[in-house]
């Protein structure tokens, strides 16, 4: 992924244009689908899709957003309603999702086409004031192309570059306050509705090359020969040209305190988003980890309040990735897990649970000691989450609920069962009971990005296990790799069984297509296709 300093290129002089090349965009949390999606009408067994990037907790209620749209679960996880058929959703590309009581809002946005490869494209909001029971669009954030002219304080002319087009205009975080939604997006910054979107007031951040900007600050100068001081020649606010702009992340309590993450550091205003302090890892003595700035949250424990950070590298070289936190409202800053990439947080109490590429991490103590897991199992079924990356995780109660693109995965948390020491996955598939049926997703599928499932049904025989083994041939019938031989699994459950598209000897096949075999016991074996993509 590219740097935010590539996005300084020529652009119309009047918008924000769709025509960037492919590869200049940034960073987001929202994955493509690597799995199947359910869809139906009654509560499901499962979450609407493997790919969870969002996770919110409100008291008993259950938030995900996923690479099939938002799911809603009431009990734990355990049955989950899924809103992708809602007409008020424009798609299933979920980009943030936020909740306080019974309003839910969440943003939506997908990769577009282009000439050039593909550019992330924002498609508006959706929200509820009744958590769930209906839901109303509001298109994404645009401006006329004549809204290039803003006051701010004693700045009655600031001139700041309208943003007309989608493109490049994702809203990656969200925030509530009583009676406003806020937002942070790439090219129109932070914004702020008192209408449920109707219309959206401009915040301005200080620009790269100030630590800070208030409305009595004066943003204008005069030409040198303009002796006389006539005609004032205002500061261009422009996204292309300024990281501090490009907005990542946003949160409030109450209104009055805001802290905006951007692609040039941390912003905190405590006048409701009026006058903004930034604070940098070039600004200060004590700075955050890095300027890329995704995700914000606060940590409250024994009065003490303690805002998180996760950090990416921008420009500076001695910027790292991380996570950064503070406990006098930014004034110094520690940083923990240096280089490693970071994207959600939670807490209970004293404790912070960090969702990043090497996993889930743990800390009681402010990061003195952690506890890590990457390799999650579920011991009832034999699952596994393929992938070490962990994109979100929330708290209900003793529960530490993680998201992932193989799957939802939750642990308990207390004194009588340590984290992690055993844990539960839930995943989308279609369940083929006791039948011959078996089937292979996602498929087809690319080894270098994912894996695939081979997935067999519960035995209808009395007996508690069952011998399985199933075998990757090519078209040929040539054996490439057996996957488990005679292994014992339990005749009351549904299994899946992972190819990551290597051989037995751990090269990688071609691309082509692949026959699988699935025996159960003394029984006729079962067999299917599956298409490698490289």
């Amino acid at each position: 992924m590219m740097k935010p300093q590539v996005i300084r290129i020529l652009c119309s002089l009047l918008l924000f244009s769709a025509s960037i090349p492919s590869g200049i965009f940034p960073q987001s949390k929202f994955l493509k689908s690597f799995a199947i999606g359910h869809v139906a009408d009654q509560p499901l067994p499962f979450p609407p899709s493997n790919n969870i990037s969002h996770i919110n907790v409100d008291g008993s209620i259950l938030w995900i957003g996923t690479g099939k749209g938002v799911g809603k679960s009431v009990d734990f996880g355990r049955t989950w309603e899924s809103y992708r058929n809602d007409p008020a959703f424009a798609n299933d590309g979920i980009f943030a999702i936020v909740t306080d009581g019974d309003t839910v809002w969440v943003s939506t946005g997908f990769d577009k086409e282009t000439n050039d490869g593909s550019v992330q494209t924002g498609s508006g909001y959706t929200y509820s004031n009744d958590n769930g029971q209906t839901w109303h669009h509001v298109g994404q954030t645009l401006d006329q192309q004549g809204d290039s002219l803003i006051s701010y304080g004693i700045n009655d002319s600031l001139r700041i570059l309208p943003v007309v087009v989608p493109e490049q205009n994702v809203t990656f975080d969200l925030a509530v306050s009583p009676g406003t939604i806020w937002i942070a997006s790439w090219a129109s910054g932070l914004r702020k509705s008192t209408d449920n979107g109707a219309t959206w007031q401009r915040l301005p951040l200080p620009p790269d090359n100030r630590g800070s900007l208030k409305p009595t600050d004066t943003l204008w100068t005069y030409a040198p020969t303009d002796t006389a001081r006539l005609h004032r020649l205002f500061q261009r606010f422009d996204p292309r040209r300024n990281n501090n702009f490009l907005g990542f992340a946003v949160y409030t309590a109450d209104g009055e305190t805001v802290w905006c993450g951007t692609a040039g550091g941390v912003n905190k205003s405590t006048d409701g988003g009026m006058s903004w302090v930034k604070f940098s890892h070039q600004n200060q003595a004590l700075p955050i980890l890095g300027n890329w700035v995704i995700a914000i949250d606060e940590q409250r424990f024994q009065g003490k309040s303690r805002i998180w950070t996760t950090n990416w590298k921008a420009e500076d070289p001695d910027e790292d990735y991380g996570v950064s936190y503070t406990d006098d409202g930014g004034n110094s800053w520690k940083n923990l897990l240096r280089g490693i990439k970071a994207y959600d947080f939670a807490f209970k109490d004293s404790i912070a649970y960090i969702a990043t590429d090497h996993g889930i991490y743990r800390t009681s103590d402010g990061g003195l000691t952690f506890n890590n897991f990457s390799s999650i199992t579920d011991p009832a079924n034999h699952q596994i989450v393929a992938y070490s990356s962990m994109f979100s995780v929330a708290v209900m109660s003793d529960t530490v609920l993680v998201g992932t693109a193989d799957g939802l995965a939750s642990t308990i948390d207390n004194v009588n069962h340590p984290f992690g020491s055993s844990w539960t996955i839930r995943r989308t598939y279609h369940e083929v009971q006791s039948t011959n049926e078996t089937y292979a997703y996602p498929n087809p599928f690319s080894p270098r990005f994912q894996v695939i499932r081979v997935h067999f049904g519960k035995s209808s025989t009395l007996s508690a296990e069952r011998s399985v083994s199933v075998d990757i041939f090519d078209y040929g019938m040539n054996r490439v790799r057996a996957l488990i031989n005679n292994a014992h699994r339990s005749t009351s459950v549904e299994y899946d069984e992972i190819w990551d598209g290597r051989r037995d000897d751990g090269t990688m096949v071609a691309s082509g297509v692949y026959i699988y075999r699935v025996t159960i016991d003394n029984g006729e074996p079962q067999f299917g296709k599956i298409l490698v993509l490289q």
